[in-house]
């Protein structure tokens, strides 16, 4: 059994007399994909908050490699090993690629002067030449040149090459696919398995089953709030995941699409 890396036990969320995350536990592994699946207004995204510092949890736990963890805010998460790369706002379009590769770790000269030590930028150019070069972007970009003229599935690459650059323990990545096209979707998913075989755990939240079987070792399931099963990729099919993320049986799933 392979070394756990983040546990959740009972965490436990509400907005109001709104109770999003009634009491929600999963345990993630070191290597592994895990498939976070769910319908909208099942609790996916208040955990991934609760997680990554944007919404700390209300009560529950949260253990990294086995040890108590407190996540108040995104920094607690980032020094933790946890990186969330959200499908639209992980970068800062108008800085450059290099500026968003290393965002808040950047290189600087006169180290001393703390905040107020400049950024050393031929060496942040060089170390982002390295990395885009690393991660194999498709056609050449320019390491100045500002995330905003950058397609989708770059962004995404260039968000994906900043998590694997810091050697983040769990990367969660929420709907990294969503409009994308086919190449950009492939590209995303091969970044998926190299992070998996560069033994980075990724926790990957989707709506597109057919991705999961591509990529994933394991299905979470979310409804209303908690968690409600979890099966590994190999043991199960298409229809029985649609059938546990509505809560219906998959017989009756079954008989549904051959009328339609």
């Amino acid at each position: 059994m392979s070394v756990e890396v983040l546990r959740l036990e009972g965490i436990r969320k509400s907005f109001g007399s709104v109770k999003a995350l009634k009491s929600a536990s999963m345990t993630l592994r070191e290597g592994e994909v895990v498939a976070l699946l769910g319908d909208n207004g099942a609790g996916k995204s208040t955990l991934i908050k609760a997680i990554s510092g944007v919404h700390p949890a209300d009560g529950g736990a949260i253990y990294v490699r086995g040890e108590k963890a407190t996540i108040r805010s995104a920094r607690d998460a980032i020094e933790l090993g946890i990186e969330t790369i959200h499908q639209d706002t992980s970068l800062a379009p108008d800085l450059s690629i290099a500026r968003n590769l290393f965002l808040g770790r950047e290189p600087v000269k006169l180290p001393f002067l703390g905040v107020f030590a400049p950024i050393d930028f031929p060496l942040l150019r060089q170390a982002a030449s390295t990395l885009l070069k690393r991660v194999g972007i498709s056609k050449k970009l320019d390491a100045d040149a500002a995330v905003n003229t950058l397609s989708g599935g770059e962004r995404q690459s260039i968000a994906i090459s900043r998590a694997m650059q810091f050697a983040a323990k769990v990367i969660i990545l929420d709907e990294p696919t969503n409009n994308l096209g086919v190449e950009e979707t492939h590209g995303v998913l091969r970044f998926v398995k190299e992070m998996r075989a560069a033994g980075h755990t990724v926790l990957f939240i989707t709506h597109n089953i057919h991705h999961v079987f591509q990529v994933a070792d394991r299905i979470i399931v979310m409804r209303r709030g908690e968690v409600v099963a979890e099966q590994t990729v190999g043991d199960t099919d298409l229809l029985s995941v649609e059938a546990l993320i509505m809560g219906v049986d998959a017989a009756t799933l079954a008989e549904q699409a051959k009328v339609h």
